[in-house]
C-alpha cells in the first residue's frame, strides 16, 4: 500500500501506458506490411486491448489511494472525469467506424495517445513538459482531422490544422523562452514562489501563451481552424475535438493563470473578457448564416467557449465553482448531443449534412426528436434543463463580483444566440417536408442509443443530479482554494 500510495506508482503506470502504445504502434505497422497478417482479425485484438486498457486506467484513477498532495485531488477527480468521456466517446465513435468500415488500427492507438497527452497534461510540472505533451496530442489530432482519407474535405481539414498548429506550435515555444529568459526557471514550483514584476519578456511571453492556449480551445479571434476542421473531420474526430481537450485545457488555463500569474490579474482578466465577449458574438451571429449542421455546432462550441472564459474573469470560489460545473456538465450534453448525430448517421444511409435535409424528421421520427430537440433547448440555456444551470451559475458568479455590464450583455447575446437552435426546431418539426424524409430505422441495437437514452434522463431531470455535479464541483474548488 505504501507503493500505491506514492509518485512512483503512477510514473510506472504512464510508462507501461506508454510503452504498450510505442510497442503496439510497431507492432501493428510490421503485420500491416504483410499482405497475410494485415487481417480485421489482428485489428480487432488490437481494439480490444485498447479498450483493455482504457478501462484498465479507468480503475486504477478511480481509488482514492493518492493523498501525498491536496493539489492532486483535483488532478486525480479531474483525470477521473476526462477517462469518463473519453470512454464515452470511444464507445460511441465504435459504432460509426464499424458502420463505414473504417478497419484502421492507427485510430484506436491514437485515440489511445490522446488520452495519455490529456492524462499526462494534468503532472505537468514545468514548460518543456508540456509543450512535448500538448505537441503529442495535437500530432494525434493532425491525423485524427484527416483520417477519412477518401474524403477531400477531411484531408483539407487535416492540412488546415496542421498549418495552423504548426505555427502556433511555434508561438508557444517563444512564449516559454521569453518567461525563462526573463526567470531563469521553467518549473511550475520555482515560478509560484517568485513575485513577478512587470517586463517586456514576461508580458510577451505570457501574451503568446495566452494566444495559443485560445487556439487550443477554439475561441475567438483564433477560431478560424474550428469551422473548417469540424465540417471535413470524420463524424467521431469531430465528437473528438469537441469533448476532449477542453478540460483539460481548461483546468490547464486555471492552473497557470491563477496560481502561476496571479500577480498579472490585471492583465490576463481583461485578455479573457475580451476572448470571451468575441466568442460569444462570433457564435451567436455567424451561426445564423450556417447551411450545414456541423458548421452550427462549431459555432455553438465557440459560444460556449466564451461563456466558460468568463469563470475566469471574476477570479474568486464562486467563479471557479462555476467554471468546472459548467465544463462537466457541457462535457456530458455535447456527448448526448453527439450520440443523437451518430445515430443518425448509422441508421440513415446518408448523414443529414445540411440542416434542409433535416425537413420532415419530427414526423416520422416524434420519439428520437423529442430527446434531440431537448438536448439543443438545454444547451440553448432554457430551464429547467441542464445547460441552464451551468449559465446562471457564471451569470451569477460575474454579479457577485459587481460585473453588471458584463452579465448584461453576455444574456443579451446569449438570448442572441437561442435563435439558430429554435431555427433548427422549426426545420426539424414545422418546415415544409422534402419527398424524401429522413427515417430512422434498425434492425439492430447499438451504443449511441444506449448513450443517448441514460443521458436524456439525466438531462431532463437534472435538478435531481445537479446535487452530485455541485458537490463534485465544490470539492474540487476547496481542493485548490
Amino acid at each position: 500500500m505504501l507503493f500505491f500510495d506514492s509518485v512512483s506508482f503512477i510514473n510506472l503506470s504512464f510508462l507501461l501506458f506508454g510503452f504498450y502504445l510505442l510497442f503496439a504502434l510497431f507492432y501493428a505497422t510490421i503485420l500491416n506490411a504483410a499482405d497475410e497478417l494485415a487481417n480485421p482479425s489482428v485489428i480487432h485484438c488490437f481494439i480490444l486491448f485498447s479498450i483493455f486498457q482504457m478501462f484498465s486506467i479507468i480503475w486504477l484513477f478511480g481509488f482514492d489511494f493518492f493523498k501525498f498532495d491536496i493539489f492532486y485531488f483535483f488532478n486525480q477527480k479531474l483525470q477521473l472525469f476526462f477517462l469518463f468521456l473519453a470512454s464515452l466517446c470511444y464507445g460511441l465513435s465504435r459504432d460509426l467506424v464499424i458502420f463505414q468500415r473504417v478497419f484502421k488500427f492507427e485510430f484506436d492507438l491514437l485515440f489511445l495517445f490522446t488520452v495519455l497527452s490529456g492524462l499526462l497534461l494534468c503532472f505537468c510540472s514545468d514548460f518543456l513538459m508540456v509543450y512535448l505533451i500538448i505537441e503529442l496530442q495535437s500530432l494525434s489530432f493532425y491525423v485524427f482531422a484527416s483520417f477519412y482519407r477518401i474524403s477531400e474535405y477531411s484531408v483539407e481539414a487535416g492540412l488546415k490544422y496542421f498549418i495552423f498548429g504548426a505555427v502556433i506550435s511555434c508561438f508557444l515555444l517563444f512564449g516559454f523562452c521569453f518567461i525563462y529568459f526573463f526567470l531563469g526557471e521553467i518549473s511550475f514550483e520555482s515560478l509560484s514562489l517568485l513575485a513577478f514584476q512587470f517586463d517586456n519578456l514576461l508580458f510577451f511571453g505570457v501574451c503568446l501563451i495566452l494566444l495559443c492556449l485560445f487556439f487550443k480551445i477554439g475561441s475567438a479571434p483564433f477560431h478560424i481552424w474550428v469551422c473548417d476542421v469540424y465540417e471535413g473531420s470524420f463524424l467521431s474526430v469531430t465528437l473528438f475535438f469537441s469533448v476532449l481537450p477542453k478540460p483539460i485545457f481548461f483546468a490547464f488555463l486555471f492552473k497557470l493563470f491563477h496560481f502561476l500569474c496571479y500577480d498579472l490579474l490585471e492583465f490576463w482578466s481583461i485578455a479573457f473578457i475580451i476572448s470571451s465577449f468575441f466568442s460569444l458574438a462570433v457564435g451567436s451571429f455567424l451561426a445564423f448564416y450556417q447551411k450545414k449542421m456541423k458548421r452550427l455546432l462549431a459555432y455553438s462550441a465557440i459560444s460556449h467557449t466564451g461563456f466558460i472564459l468568463l469563470g475566469f474573469v471574476a477570479c474568486s470560489p464562486s467563479s471557479t465553482k462555476a467554471l468546472i460545473f459548467y465544463v462537466t456538465v457541457y462535457g456530458l450534453l455535447t456527448i448526448l448531443l453527439f450520440a443523437f448525430l451518430i445515430a443518425c448517421a448509422c441508421w440513415s444511409t446518408i448523414f443529414p449534412k445540411y440542416l434542409v435535409n433535416w425537413t420532415g424528421f419530427g414526423s416520422k421520427n416524434p420519439i428520437f426528436n423529442l430527446g434531440f430537440v431537448l438536448v439543443l433547448f438545454s444547451i440553448a440555456g432554457m430551464p429547467p434543463l441542464a445547460g441552464f444551470f451551468c449559465k446562471f451559475l457564471v451569470l451569477f458568479s460575474l454579479l457577485l463580483k459587481d460585473f453588471f455590464f458584463s452579465a448584461t450583455f453576455v444574456i443579451i447575446l446569449s438570448t442572441i444566440g437561442c435563435f439558430y437552435y429554435i431555427r433548427l426546431i422549426k426545420i426539424i418539426f414545422f418546415a415544409k417536408p422534402l419527398n424524401a424524409k429522413l427515417w430512422l430505422s434498425s434492425l439492430k441495437r447499438i451504443s449511441s442509443e444506449t448513450i443517448s437514452g441514460f443521458f436524456f434522463i439525466f438531462n431532463a431531470l437534472f435538478v435531481v443530479f445537479s446535487g452530485f455535479f455541485s458537490s463534485f464541483s465544490i470539492s474540487l474548488c476547496l481542493a485548490l482554494f
